[in-house]
């Protein structure tokens, strides 16, 4: 956990040191550049209202908190449902989910938007002049520098149609084989004892169908990914992760 950094950085009222000019290359001062403090803070935020998968995600983006420079403050959305499943469910996060992130804009250097449906993304990127990634295209970029082809291991039949319009809206489509559901809900993913057993078979179907490797297709998902990638000889992608990372290049870009 990273709380005593985090406060540090967005309790600060300290002024622009003079070396930093008005504006970045990518059309913002990073917050870390206004303040001349470090660590960068990187805000993911879970949508939906499960303590449980944030916590999941917190666990597993503690390696990139190596060393200090980086403050990484997950959150989870209390308005949220207990998993986002619909698109429904998707569209019912859009606002609250942009009243946080338009709350954090000035002391925060770049948003990850901690479901693969990708809720309120590009009315997200509206609400603040910093980065704000999806994991889903996060996740598949990441994937497709491993591998030719990709594969998702999906949540429930029901997120297909959803997750395959992101997919298609974020140019990736036909590097893809495919999406298979291990058909549980979202928030019984990261405890359920059958979980690891249904991710296995979804892998192996992907792979059979030629996917060299795998995307997990939540963020509840992250504690089978090992499991998986053992078990089926694939590397296996977690998105939450990929996300924090291409986020802490993107503002180390300036």
């Amino acid at each position: 956990m990273c709380t005593g950094l985090c406060r540090a950085i967005t309790d600060d009222s300290s002024r622009r040191p003079n070396h930093v000019h008005a504006m970045q290359p990518f059309g913002y001062t990073p917050f870390f550049l206004k303040t001349g403090r470090i660590p960068v803070r990187i805000l993911p935020i879970n949508p939906n209202s499960s303590r449980v998968v944030t916590d999941l995600m917190d666990r597993n983006v503690e390696r990139l908190r190596a060393g200090g420079a980086h403050c990484i403050d997950c959150r989870t959305l209390a308005e949220g449902p207990p998993g986002i499943e619909t698109q429904f469910d998707i569209d019912s996060v859009v606002a609250p989910l942009c009243r946080v992130i338009a709350a954090e804009s000035d002391k925060t250097d770049a948003f990850v938007i901690g479901c693969f449906a990708g809720p309120g993304l590009y009315s997200a990127r509206e609400m603040t002049d910093k980065p704000v990634l999806g994991i889903c295209e996060a996740g598949i970029a990441t994937a497709l520098n491993m591998g030719e082809r990709f594969g998702v291991i999906s949540t429930a039949t029901q997120s297909r149609n959803a997750e395959l319009r992101l997919i298609r809206s974020c140019g990736y489509l036909h590097r893809g084989v495919g999406l298979e559901p291990i058909d549980m809900p979202v928030a019984s993913i990261p405890t359920a004892a059958d979980a690891d057993d249904r991710a296995m078979d979804a892998g192996a179907r992907l792979k059979r169908q030629g996917a060299d490797v795998l995307d997990l297709g939540c963020a509840g998902m992250a504690r089978h990914r090992t499991a998986v990638q053992a078990r089926l000889g694939l590397p296996v992608i977690d998105p939450s992760v990929a996300a924090v990372a291409m986020a802490m290049g993107i503002v180390a870009l300036g």
